[in-house]
């Protein structure tokens, strides 16, 4: 099984590596805004896609992994963007392949991380979940809280953009034995900062709302899953398999 996700990893990193930079046309767009107003629109839609990008995958199958417990899985996230930058550029649709783990710590508390790689560039987050109320009755859920903090700071030639998002959330996994369903709600910030272009240094921050749901079919320490998560009632997707120990 771990010969099966390290072939997973390699395939989607590659499919990712190979593919065109949807952040080429930075500095030309931006360059182009006849008005720091304009230039801080770009900016703005920039930044909500961003964010998109940013939180693919927070919501999943969600409980407490209790004391020493591991959880590590590989994600391959796609995302539907509309800013002018990647518009540019021909780009309407992300994707990006995603490293993440969770460690059970004491008092129900996990602490997670990830690792996400974006055309070149690295997304990396970490952060802490609660169990709430940790079920074992069918239909009744179990809730968790979470907060994650990630940084995606972009470097496409000489197009450079640096992002950071805190993202809020809580979730709802359902205990339905080798099929978990489960449903996330969340709120984010995301702030963009441009790093080149003649508008270096002016950043926006933007605020979204999301929802998601999906769902997970185990068997033995293997798990597979599918989620749907909507930003601006766009749906945004993800796929992934998790080994949990």
């Amino acid at each position: 099984m771990k010969k099966i996700l390290s072939v997973c990893v390699c395939l989607v990193f590659v499919s990712v590596a190979v593919s065109a930079k949807p952040l080429d046309k930075f500095n030309d767009v931006m360059n182009s805004a006849g008005s720091n107003f304009q230039a801080k629109r770009y900016l703005e839609h920039l930044s909500k896609d961003m964010g998109k990008v940013m939180t693919s995958g927070n919501y999943g199958v969600s409980a407490n992994l209790g004391l020493g417990s591991l959880d590590i899985g590989i994600n391959f996230h796609t995302t539907s963007v509309s800013n002018e930058i990647m518009k540019a550029e021909g780009t309407d649709r992300l994707y990006m392949p995603m490293l993440k783990a969770s460690l059970g710590l004491l008092c129900g508390f996990d602490v997670m991380a990830k690792y996400g790689y974006f055309y070149g560039s690295n997304l990396y987050g970490i952060g802490l979940r609660y169990d709430v109320y940790d079920s074992s009755i069918l239909f009744i859920p179990s809730i968790t809280v979470q907060g994650m903090y990630s940084i995606l700071n972009v470097s496409s030639g000489s197009n450079k953009v640096n992002n950071n998002n805190i993202a809020l959330g809580a979730i709802a996994t359902f205990p339905i034995p080798f099929v978990t369903p489960y449903i996330g709600i969340g709120w984010d910030r995301t702030n963009t900062t441009a790093k080149s272009s003649i508008y270096d240094g002016m950043s926006k921050a933007t605020d979204k709302m999301s929802y998601g749901f999906g769902i997970a079919v185990s068997v033995l320490i293997l798990n597979g899953s599918l989620g749907i998560t909507y930003n601006d009632g766009i749906p945004n997707y993800s796929f992934g398999f998790n080994l949990g120990f």
